[in-house]
């Protein structure tokens, strides 16, 4: 534990602006565009790949379920972006029954795990900011054992391959459970019970991208692979019809080899970090003094330096409690149902609507003042400034 924090200065420092017009990413993490790898390719190809059900006569292909959300991995991260809520929201309950999610879809001759709808609350009714209320009807294995429950969308994959490269030291010397600095901010690093550290995921629950991508693998397509490797994805013991299922032709009893996991790894993690447009505008610069100033960057920290180059993500990858109004009660990993992991910022000028975990936030404005817990006086001061400043903090953001 340190109670050294990166600071303010980064963000405005000559050295930063540079090293963001140069684009700010470690050389190794990057990948030419003009001249990709064939690994990258064929990994792209295997990323936007449509599975089927099994048996197929394109055995390479097939093994999708028996329940799944989607069938590729760009339909909740097209073009290795964020999902829309349309398509990506997944409902996470970690059920004994129903295992991990429940999954929107399943393979034919196998019951559906149940029928879950979103509604989303109308602002102009309540008075209060968008929030979602989840109706499950049709429990096809009887009544669920708790009422845990979250709703997550599907994240941007940009940047994360250099999000993994960064050393475990640079993230310790971030993390400050006790406060010890005593300005309010008690972000801590997501300890695993195999004392890996998480990293990944908007609870950080897992430790790469390796175990990320497993994890999707066997939850959001029901594909067994190397990291998880049940051919029956989510199924539970409890779950007969499921478990009946055939499996896909794949490799070694997988769906999935260890080939193509490294393949969709490759480009994974080979996706180039977001690029602000232009961090010389006038504005922007003013919206990122504002920024820092009203304490925002105590975890959105504005560069991480490694290796020599400074990491624009507007991250600190620790958890942090965000309050009663984020929380949704379900503990994953390392993280209470409170808290949750500071999600890069960069990319945001890709993003139009549904922000935080689960998409509620209609626009950036609405984003922040979900923000409480830790990060409530940060909420507060900008909430104290006028409009115009409050608008050249949305285009900062806006612009990263």
């Amino acid at each position: 534990m340190s109670a050294s924090r990166v600071q303010t200065p980064l963000i405005t420092h000559p050295r930063f602006f540079n090293a963001v017009l140069s684009a700010f990413l470690i050389p190794a993490a990057t990948i030419s565009v003009a001249q990709p790898s064939l690994d990258y390719v064929t990994g792209k190809a295997l990323f936007e790949k449509q599975w089927v059900f099994a048996p197929a006569s394109t055995g390479a292909s097939d093994g999708l379920g028996p329940y799944f959300n989607a069938r590729s991995c760009n339909q909740c991260h097209p073009g290795g972006g964020r999902g829309d809520a349309d398509v990506s929201l997944t409902l996470h309950i970690n059920d004994p029954v129903y295992g991990e999610q429940l999954q929107k879809f399943t393979r034919p001759g196998v019951p559906a795990e149940a029928d879950a709808s979103v509604t989303w609350s109308d602002p102009r009714l309540t008075g209060a900011l968008r929030s979602a209320s989840v109706a499950i009807t049709d429990l096809h294995y009887g009544p669920l054992a708790s009422n845990d429950m979250s709703l997550r969308i599907a994240p941007s994959l940009a940047g994360l391959g250099v999000l993994e490269s960064i050393p475990e030291s640079v993230l310790e010397q971030l993390e400050d459970p006790d406060d010890v600095d005593g300005d309010g901010i008690s972000g801590r690093l997501p300890r695993l019970l195999d004392g890996r550290i998480g990293r990944f995921g908007w609870k950080a629950s897992q430790p790469d991208l390796r175990e990320q991508a497993g994890r999707a693998l066997s939850l959001d397509l029901g594909l067994g692979n190397p990291v998880r490797t049940s051919v029956h994805g989510d199924c539970t013991p409890a779950q007969v019809d499921c478990l009946a299922s055939p499996g896909g032709a794949g490799g070694n009893g997988l769906e999935v080899s260890e080939q193509v996991l490294d393949l969709l790894l490759t480009y994974i993690r080979d996706l180039p970090a977001p690029v602000p447009a232009d961090v010389t505008a006038e504005s922007i610069q003013r919206g990122a003094g504002l920024f820092a100033g009203i304490g925002c960057t105590g975890c959105h920290v504005p560069g991480l330096e490694v290796d020599g180059s400074i990491l624009a993500a507007y991250t600190d990858l620790l958890l942090h409690d965000m309050g009663p109004g984020l929380a949704d009660s379900l503990a994953e990993g390392a993280a209470a149902g409170y808290e949750w992991r500071t999600p890069p910022l960069w990319g945001l000028d890709r993003t139009t609507g549904g922000y935080l975990h689960d998409g509620r936030a209609r626009n950036l404005q609405e984003a922040i003042l979900w923000h409480d817990g830790e990060a409530a006086p940060a909420r507060q001061a900008y909430l104290d400034l006028n409009g115009a400043e409050r608008g050249d903090v949305i285009t900062f953001l806006d612009g990263l």
